[in-house]
């Protein structure tokens, strides 16, 4: 399986973010609790790009929703931005400063009731009073995804399914975070639609400098963006390491099966670097 090179990290940088031991239970309506993450730990250097990668109810989206600040751990420490949290039950869920998270449904992050222009001033508003100002200034944004600065302002309904997702990207990255979490954030597009926002947020990274948690089922995906990957099964990590090490050498079954799971596909080297871009992978027929 052939792999991307890349001008990002490839070794442990400064940790942008660090999760240590992370414990998240969730109670029952029956009574009695289920215990969805159990001591996942990993960091997330500067600049870098992450996987977590795992099958439905791995643990994955609840690990990226702490993260974001969206959800409160039962036990743990997270580290960001200078800051150390592990008294969970004195944390608001509010969102976490610094964090903007891309989710799968752009539609959560995006108010259909607003102008595109709108949204994306909100998060250049910090909350506050959207002025003509802030308007203005989205027009950056809309341009910096790749977008017609046209769209200013239209409404989410009459956009596309990839174009709401660099909506959601610019108001992202109007907040001016130091990490973006993206939970299955290309899974429900089409395939060339995907891999330009797959682009967009490699070039993200190369000309912003954000890190980058991407969260994903998708082990083919994953492995054709990330640094490091994160495989986990049932609540735990069962493997970490450079994506490249992972995908050629695999050290648990969990991860093997995964691989064996991707079909056979087309690929073209990806790549930070200007000159390679992702393009559409499609399903050998020979």
């Amino acid at each position: 399986m052939e792999n991307l090179t890349r001008e990002g990290p490839t070794t442990a940088t400064k940790p942008a973010l660090s999760v240590e031991d992370l414990v998240i239970e969730y109670r029952l309506a029956r009574g009695g609790v289920v215990r969805a993450v159990d001591g996942v730990s990993f960091d997330v250097g500067e600049s870098e790009i992450v996987g977590i990668v795992g099958e439905s109810g791995s643990g994955k989206s609840s690990v990226g929703m702490v993260v974001a600040g969206f959800l409160n751990a039962t036990d743990g420490r997270l580290h960001f931005d200078g800051t150390t949290t592990q008294e969970w039950g004195q944390v608001s869920n509010s969102g976490r400063a610094g964090v903007q998270m891309i989710f799968q449904d752009s539609s959560t992050a995006v108010n259909p009731r607003r102008s595109v222009g709108s949204i994306i001033a909100e998060a250049i508003a910090k909350g506050g009073r959207i002025t003509k100002s802030h308007i203005q200034q989205s027009v950056a944004y809309i341009e910096r995804v790749g977008l017609d600065p046209a769209l200013v302002n239209r409404k989410p309904r009459e956009l596309s399914g990839g174009q709401k997702q660099r909506v959601a990207i610019a108001r992202a990255l109007a907040a001016r975070p130091g990490l973006l979490v993206c939970d299955e954030s290309v899974s429900a597009l089409d395939v060339s639609v995907r891999a330009r926002i797959l682009n967009l947020l490699v070039q993200i990274r190369r000309d912003e400098g954000i890190a980058i948690l991407f969260i994903s089922h998708d082990l083919a995906v994953v492995s054709q963006l990330v640094d490091r990957v994160v495989v986990m099964q049932q609540g735990k990590v069962v493997e970490v390491g450079p994506v490249r090490d992972v995908i050629d050498r695999p050290q648990h079954a969990y991860t093997q099966k995964l691989l064996n799971a991707i079909p056979r596909l087309e690929r073209t080297t990806v790549s930070t670097h200007p000159n390679q871009q992702f393009t559409s992978m499609k399903e050998e027929t020979s």
